[in-house]
């Protein structure tokens, strides 16, 4: 199996790169514009992989690793997927709902402007609808109120249980959802990475800059071989995906697990390179480690996968 990008998986990645850096950059994750949705649409990315368009799997993870690098929405990952497997019916922003089993309310990850919402469970996918205001006992209506997560750039809301307007009863679906979380997480830790080694770069200490002393290079390399190893991870298994390689369960919940662990680690190291202004609300160095915590809770790695 070759995992080396082709030239034009390269183009994709590289163009969202570009793209990224100038129309949504980390540091405004907080204050995001309100047509950005509009211009992700326009750039393809919420249905790369859906029935016609002929990409793989591995060119997907590839761009989702960009995105998440510069900590794109949330709810792109639940449309790119709902586009794939419910074309027909999931037209326009579809939200993510994290697992849980009826009755429990649905905790619904970046529902402004989302028209349905999705949730993995084991063996398939559902699809439910997604209301924007509520009744109360009084007969009133109002508007579904949107609270914040850990994750200061994504909202959150609860919406009761209601029979799913659709369900995808295959073990795919939920392992292509798994696949784009741990794409996130990966590009988390790309993005923790690289904000460490440029401060590194730039502080100074004692007339040299803070990344030439000994303690400081362990840190780094620590976080760029972390990265490295669940990059490798996340491209064997999105390969062994589009082969519908038997294994391919096994390798996308290594993924995920590997990606997410970089994602927590290289999340908390930054912040220590980063010293004293690294633990402040005006730095940025915190933003990463807190979508890595969010996406500890998207798809995660079952353990029963793991040790099969």
């Amino acid at each position: 199996m070759d995992l080396t990008p082709n030239d034009e998986q390269i183009a994709f990645q590289t163009a969202t790169a570009d793209w990224c850096r100038d129309n949504m950059a980390l540091e405004g994750a907080r204050a995001r514009p309100e047509g950005l949705w509009a211009e992700i649409e326009a750039m393809g990315w919420t249905g790369m992989t859906a029935p016609g368009m002929d990409l793989d799997h591995a060119t997907e993870a590839l761009v989702f690793a960009e995105l998440g690098r510069f900590l794109a929405p949330i709810g792109l990952i639940a449309t790119a997927v709902a586009s794939r497997w419910f074309p027909d019916v999931a037209e326009g922003k579809v939200a993510l709902a994290l697992t849980v089993s009826e009755p429990e309310d649905l905790r619904v990850l970046d529902p402004a402007g989302s028209c349905a919402v999705l949730m993995s469970e084991p063996g398939g996918l559902r699809l439910f609808d997604l209301p924007d205001s509520f009744t109360d006992q009084s007969g009133m209506v109002h508007a579904t109120p949107h609270a914040p997560t850990i994750d200061l750039s994504t909202l959150q809301s609860r919406h009761e249980w209601t029979s799913s307007l659709w369900t995808e009863d295959d073990p795919a679906p939920p392992l292509h959802l798994q696949l784009l979380s741990a794409a996130y997480a990966v590009g988390c830790a790309d993005a923790a990475r690289d904000m460490a080694a440029d401060y590194a770069r730039l502080r100074e200490q004692f007339d040299r800059p803070i990344g030439w002393f000994q303690a400081l290079k362990h840190i780094c390399s620590d976080m760029a071989v972390r990265a490295a190893a669940a990059r490798s991870q996340l491209y064997y298994a999105a390969c062994a995906l589009d082969e519908n390689a038997a294994d391919a369960a096994f390798h996308v919940a290594a993924a995920k697990r590997l990606a997410d662990q970089a994602a927590l680690d290289n999340g908390r190291a930054n912040i220590q390179v980063h010293g004293g202004i690294g633990m402040t609300d005006e730095a940025a160095a915190h933003l990463p480690l807190k979508r890595a915590h969010l996406l500890q809770f998207i798809a995660p790695a079952a353990r029963e996968t793991l040790l099969a």
